[in-house]
């Protein structure tokens, strides 16, 4: 246990991976923000290893149960590396045990549900447990050969083990009668999309500088419409059958009004999001509906979602036809064209219903202009192999003068880190403090761009979550007539909830992964990475020449929001109804050494 654990079979990597996201959930949602969290030993140590390299870790609920554990370093944030087994013990035992997967989970759920006065989710044990599932096959099938950042089809299919702050972070509620593995991206499926014949009638395409004969071509092979009155529309097979289960559909199959092609579509592959579509050479991504649940979400197209999407991307052209400086860096894909078809004749519930069924968002496929070769999802970039070990570290080495080795010099880590941040945080700062847009920064929405494996931008992406802050942003939507209340609504968020998402997402999602994958083996390198991003926060407040209070309350050590994914699953809410918790600045410990050192 003096070193890292090294896990030798799919189990016990899937049991480990999936642990360590359970328990940084529950370190970072109510350990740290409850004071339960201490680094020390316990006063009895029956049952635990005498060895005692790492950091002693000790977690003790109010109901009894206890946790200790063995870490490479104290994090602000609880983002560390594991590096013995999860010990359990509660007050009716008198040693430590290393329990199973299941027995875990079910103890950690109870105790927390304990602390959030008895709330309870009957389905969250079996969720966790499911995902642990997916995570075994997952790595079972990926083996030791895989290489996830040879290019970007494979770092979307290399995101093994998903979240690492969510407790199901690999569940997904497929049907039953379908073979998950034909769909999981993680298995590297080929296969084409599902295509239906439509009728014209009842087609509606909404674009923003493209027509509706490229749209229509973009989204499926129009070679299969038997003549000028109809069209073909493209799905995901599992929402193609999904589709065809529900009576209205089988009704205008039968009739004749739509015809059902089957897997005639464009060869394409599946995103790390399971909805959206690579398709090789091809202009767009394409993104479906699917009506299955993800982690915690329903991955469907909701009508309003179609209709923003398009906003926000008109709004995006506008905004880099400015040229505003501070926008230099920025790099977007772009969201121009939306496509649903739904029976003219019929109700507005039923038309609500077939829109959100066969709405598609098409996706500028950045991968045409700047190489699959050269481009990686940063949530897989910062991720681990079927070892349990870091991928990072091994990239930057492969981009560094000195060539490839087990790790890079921290020089080379430090000068790779910095290009990195130089990419991602001033594009995301300024959209916010000078526009009032809210993007999404988080690891899988995150592309990096490299040249040889120096990063050259970060291009940000899904337009269906940028938000407007009701302050400044909203001012984007003078210009928008006749857009519906209800997607107006959707756009909108408060000043507070944008920054809250902007500052979860970039700091506790994005960058404190980043930091500990570069870290690994060397967690002092954690703090200088931190003072790093430190260092480029104050670059960006002197570029952005606008008030920034909560920028400047960051820079002074205020504490930074995260989101509750664990507690949201334990009351068994909607992802919008998640709330946050603080937890204290990664640098503010960096700050009193540099006035110690003055």
């Amino acid at each position: 246990m003096s070193q890292p654990l090294n896990p030798r079979t799919p189990y016990e990597v899937s049991r480990q991976a999936s642990g360590h996201a359970l328990l940084n959930c529950t370190v970072k949602e109510l350990a740290i923000p409850g004071g339960l969290l201490s680094y020390q030993w316990p006063a009895n140590q029956e049952g635990l290893p005498e060895l005692s390299h790492g950091i002693p870790l000790l977690i003790e609920w109010p109901n009894g149960l206890s946790l200790f554990v063995l870490v490479d370093r104290k994090s602000t944030l609880g983002s560390q590396y594991y590096l013995s087994d999860l010990y359990l013990r509660d007050t009716a035992s008198a040693a430590w045990q290393v329990p199973e997967f299941a027995a875990l989970a079910g103890a950690l759920v109870e105790a927390c549900q304990h602390l959030e006065d008895g709330c309870s989710n009957a389905e969250l044990l079996d969720q966790i447990c499911q995902s642990q599932d997916v995570m075994h096959d997952i790595v079972q099938h990926a083996g030791d050969s895989q290489s996830p950042l040879q290019d970007y089809p494979g770092s979307e299919h290399g995101l093994w083990f998903g979240h690492p702050n969510h407790p199901t972070p690999k569940a997904r509620q497929w049907p039953p009668e379908l073979d998950a593995r034909r769909y999981g991206p993680e298995f590297r499926p080929d296969g084409c999309l599902y295509q239906f014949e439509v009728p014209r009638d009842g087609l509606h395409i909404n674009a923003n500088r493209i027509d509706a004969e490229a749209v229509l071509a973009s989204v499926a092979d129009q070679r299969h419409a038997a003549d000028v009155e109809r069209a073909v529309i493209s799905m995901h097979p599992v929402q193609a059958a999904l589709f065809k289960q529900d009576s209205r559909v089988a009704a205008l199959l039968r009739d004749g009004v739509l015809r059902d092609l089957g897997e005639t579509g464009f060869a394409a592959t599946p995103t790390a999001s399971m909805r959206t579509w690579y398709i090789a050479d091809h202009p767009f991504f394409i993104k479906g509906s699917l009506n299955v649940r993800i982690t915690n979400c329903v991955r469907k197209n909701a009508w309003y979602e179609l209709e923003s999407t398009l906003v926000i991307d008109r709004i995006m052209h506008q905004l880099m036809e400015q040229r505003d400086p501070a926008l230099a860096a920025l790099c977007v894909s772009q969201e121009p064209a939306t496509l649903h078809w739904a029976p003219a004749w019929a109700d507005e519930e039923t038309q609500l219903w077939f829109r959100e069924q066969t709405g598609i968002i098409l996706r500028e496929n950045f991968c045409r202009q700047e190489g699959a070769e050269n481009c990686l999802m940063a949530g897989t970039l910062f991720a681990r192999d079927t070892g349990l070990v870091p991928l990072a570290p091994a990239f930057v080495a492969g981009a560094s003068s000195t060539g490839e080795s087990e790790l890079p010099s921290e020089e080379a880590l430090m000068a790779w880190f910095d290009d990195y941040l130089h990419g991602l945080v001033q594009p995301v700062l300024a959209l916010f403090f000078r526009h009032g847009i809210v993007m999404e920064p988080h690891l899988q929405n995150c592309v990096l761009v490299h040249q040889d494996g120096r990063p050259q931008r970060v291009l940000l992406r899904d337009f269906e979550g940028v938000k407007l802050t009701d302050d400044k942003g909203v001012d984007w939507l003078a210009g928008e007539r006749n857009l519906p209340s209800r997607v107006r609504e959707s756009m909108i968020y408060s000043r507070e909830k944008g920054w809250q998402r902007i500052a979860y997402c970039l700091f506790i999602n994005h960058l404190s992964e980043a930091v500990l994958a570069l870290s690994w083996q060397r967690p002092e390198l954690g703090e200088q990475l931190w003072a790093q991003v430190f260092v480029e926060l104050k670059r960006v407040r002197e570029v952005l020449a606008v008030d920034a209070p909560e920028l400047d309350a960051l820079i002074a050590g205020e504490a930074l929001p995260c989101k509750t994914n664990f507690k949201l699953r334990l009351s068994a809410q909607a992802d919008r109804q998640a709330q946050y918790v603080r937890l204290p600045s990664p640098w503010h410990t960096e700050k009193r050494r540099e006035a110690i050192h003055a």
